[in-house]
């Protein structure tokens, strides 16, 4: 395979995977993009939009978890090169959501909606900051390698692909799901609630309590004590004194 195609191939998709959160962030914003998730009149049944955007969620989340399991990536590696495959897994990603956001049935009754202007400035600014976290808890593991350039660089180069390591400092100091913890919150601040909106937040909290038990199941079994000495010192998603020292350990790049 020619080294300008590996590159060229993982430089589209971390560009996708960058807009892909941007349109992500819009969206739940409901302000700044195409289609938001409460764009549109609703006319049909409330009941069947609501079980078309829970099955849209889980979808999405269902992709992100099966494809971050150890055995996938073991059958999906005899298709794809290993140095590719974190680049191919962003341009699924990139087609999930399309599918999500072209599908979602908008239900844009209002359950609250709060108009005073310093409050809307906070929750916005609380939005984006829970963004902000997300994003830069990537660094801390490999930002490059969790969007799949480190790994191509890496080939170009006629290095062997490695894993990525960490250091479970910082935020992974305070919990040990920074990112799967800001997907749980972000939905939930907004200064307009709708029903849509609501589902998506609720399917999502849900799906992630779900999914981040089978993570940690893999983990043990990768690291053994070692996780789970970091299990025990480090709380999943509410910060607390535990999350006060210093674990080192290998992780394989996380896709929740």
């Amino acid at each position: 395979m020619k080294k300008s195609f590996i590159l060229i191939y993982a430089g589209i998709a971390y560009v996708l995977a960058m807009g892909n959160i941007a349109y992500i962030v819009a969206f739940l914003a409901d302000f700044g993009a195409p289609k938001t998730i409460n764009s549109g009149a609703f006319g049909g049944d409330i009941w069947q939009a609501i079980v078309i955007n829970t099955l849209l969620v889980l979808g999405f989340g269902l992709h992100h978890s099966i494809t971050a399991r150890t055995a996938f990536k073991r059958w999906w590696t005899r298709f794809v090169p290993v140095h590719l495959e974190r680049a191919t897994y962003l341009y699924m990603t990139a087609a999930m959501t399309a599918l999500l956001v072209m599908l979602w049935q908008p239900i844009p009754t209002t359950l609250w909606k709060i108009e005073a202007t310093w409050a809307v400035a906070a929750i916005i600014t609380l939005y984006l900051t829970i963004w902000l976290v997300m994003f830069a808890a990537t660094f801390h593991f490999g930002h490059f390698s969790f969007f799949g350039l480190a790994q191509a660089w890496q080939r170009v180069r006629e290095r062997q692909v490695t894993g990525t390591t960490f250091s479970a400092r910082y935020l992974y100091a305070i919990i040990r799901h920074p990112i799967s913890c800001g997907w749980m919150l972000a939905p939930w601040a907004t200064p307009h609630m709708t029903v849509g909106q609501l589902v998506f937040a609720a399917s999502a909290t849900a799906y992630v309590l779900i999914a981040t038990w089978f993570e940690e199941a893999d983990l043990i079994d990768e690291f053994g004590d070692r996780y789970l000495h970091y299990r025990r010192t480090v709380p999943a998603f509410l910060p607390g004194l535990r999350g006060r020292r210093t674990v080192n350990t290998r992780q394989h790049t996380q896709n929740l």
